[in-house]
């Protein structure tokens, strides 16, 4: 076989990888995948795998969100390393070695005062900008963009005080649909670390009247956008 010594687009190597392993039954490692990114680099030794003497060791390197980087255990990373090699395109001509990394965050504000959005909270993880608003991930910005090609109002990222107490909240997505107010909730994400914290929250909420909240899988939320959010909009109703 002549190689072509060029490694696929990262982007859509990574989709395809996250994909391969939900169809195998590995919808939780394929949910760790989520809002990491990815790079090939040529290491220029030669591999000598399976009697292919001219083919290369490329590093696979997974960078992973600091919040989920204790995950990345030597089970999972072999179940991540036998699903890369599985779909690598054999005409590229190189032999995968599967690394993870934590990705580094930006910078956080000096004073801390500057919000997500238009909250004055302390927001220490490093944010996305899109559509000129900014997010924590890649998630909600699916759930962002589903939420908006439907005719509803809606707050991503609003910053909440909750009066009488000290308290201060950044729901995800503050919704509004024919008069009616819900909150939609991404969980799995760093701000949403357990389920235990998840109920609380929605308690807050619900103290002052907001009793719709409903929380959603990421994985889900970024695999079916649409359909996280036909599920609300028609649980609001």
């Amino acid at each position: 076989m002549e190689y072509t010594y060029e490694f696929p687009d990262a982007n859509a190597f990574l989709y395809t990888l996250r994909r391969y392993l939900e169809i195998k039954g590995n919808s939780s490692i394929a949910a760790l995948l989520i809002d990491t990114t990815c790079g090939f680099r040529s290491t220029g030794e030669y591999s000598g795998s399976g009697g292919r003497w001219n083919e290369y060791i490329a590093d696979f390197t997974l960078w992973v969100p600091l919040h989920r980087i204790d995950s990345f255990d030597e089970e999972v990373c072999k179940q991540i390393q036998i699903a890369a090699d599985k779909i690598f395109p054999a005409e590229c001509g190189y032999s995968l070695y599967l690394n993870v990394q934590v990705q580094l965050a930006d910078r956080p504000p000096e004073d801390g005062s500057e919000g997500i959005n238009n909250g004055a909270f302390s927001f220490e993880q490093p944010v996305i900008q899109h559509d000129g608003l900014r997010f924590r991930s890649q998630t909600e910005i699916r759930i962002y963009d589903a939420l908006k090609r439907r005719k509803i109002l809606f707050f991503p990222n609003a910053a909440a005080v909750l009066g009488g107490t000290n308290l201060k909240r950044e729901p995800d997505f503050l919704i509004c649909q024919n008069g009616k107010w819900g909150l939609l909730e991404v969980m799995g994400e760093i701000y949403h670390p357990s389920a235990t914290k998840d109920h609380e929250r929605a308690r807050l909420f619900k103290e002052y009247g907001l009793i719709y909240v409903e929380f959603y899988d990421a994985a889900r939320c970024y695999h079916n956008p649409d359909e996280v959010v036909q599920d609300f909009l028609k649980r609001l109703l």
